[in-house]
């Protein structure tokens, strides 16, 4: 049996002119039908996307943690659809380590840095004589007022003097992390292209090689962090090896090198990757408590 169209002159979607005998828009395709819209729509929308995006999610990540440089080599030699694309995917792995990061880690970043400064404050009033009282404070300026300036000095004594008020920070901090690591990772490709130049190799194919380096660093930290905060089972002294060990077997298959010519061009790699991070930690550091408001 047909279906009993209801139509329109008038592409609702694209606003082109439809003849009475169109079922389908010419120019986008629309169905010609007026019909409210249903519940069952919005959940065959929903299905189609979520079920499409879930399949993509899981074989993503499970190609990225077992075949090293698959996903980066497959996207690059064109098949895109069959993956989550390399900035989604990171986006999304990202996204979870930060939720987890911020109800994890507060209150140990917090309890830690206030019974080292209690610990410190022991220190110096029974173990620094005159002396050392003069090292701190030299010609009457205090040790941070000279490294950070004044307000920032201030500012850092009220913040790391009050409990609530590290939290707030270290809150606001956790806000603006994500886009640090974000803007490294051009960064990080750049410094691979310098590193493994080659030719015909282009630095966009560079950069989607670290960001699923990155993805896969983040994967990790997230078991990490789920196997302490669920089974008090500490494994964050594994990733850094974990991520070295899987970073060469990566390289070595995506550049197609030597051993030897990976592993120097890593070291490379990450000598100069580790300086400009520091670099960027701390400018990030002092911006951040320069604009957060105690």
């Amino acid at each position: 049996m047909a279906k009993k169209r209801r139509k329109r002159i008038t592409c609702p979607n694209c606003d082109k002119q439809l003849r009475e005998e169109m079922n389908f828009c010419f120019n986008c395709g629309q169905e010609n039908h007026i019909k409210r819209v249903t519940v069952k729509m919005l959940v065959e929308d929903f299905s189609s996307t979520y079920f499409s995006f879930d399949s993509k999610l899981f074989q993503s990540i499970k190609y990225l943690l077992i075949k090293p440089s698959f996903l980066s080599l497959e996207y690059l030699n064109g098949k895109i659809e069959a993956y989550l694309r390399p900035i989604r995917l990171y986006v999304f792995i990202s996204f979870v380590f930060f939720v987890l990061f911020g109800l994890t880690t507060n209150d140990n970043i917090v309890d830690g840095i206030s019974s080292v400064r209690m610990k410190s404050i022991e220190n110096i009033d029974s173990d620094f004589d005159s002396e050392s009282s003069d090292m701190i404070n030299v010609d009457g300026v205090d040790f941070t007022e000279q490294l950070l300036g004044k307000q920032l000095s201030d500012k850092s004594k009220q913040i790391f003097s009050n409990k609530h008020e590290m939290e707030n920070f270290f809150n606001y901090l956790k806000s603006k992390l994500p886009i640090l690591l974000f803007l490294i990772i051009p960064v990080l490709g750049f410094i691979l292209f310098l590193g493994f130049y080659k030719k015909g190799y282009y630095y966009v194919d560079h950069l989607v090689f670290a960001l699923h380096l990155q993805s896969f660093a983040f994967v990790l930290l997230i078991v990490t962090t789920l196997f302490y905060w669920v089974l008090k089972i500490d494994l964050e002294d594994y990733v850094i090896l974990v991520v070295l060990i899987y970073g060469f077997i990566a390289a070595k298959k995506f550049y197609k090198r030597s051993m030897l010519s990976t592993f120097l061009r890593l070291t490379f790699v990450g000598f100069f990757h580790i300086i400009i991070s520091m670099l960027a930690l701390t400018t990030f550091f002092l911006l951040a408590m320069q604009t957060y408001t105690v």
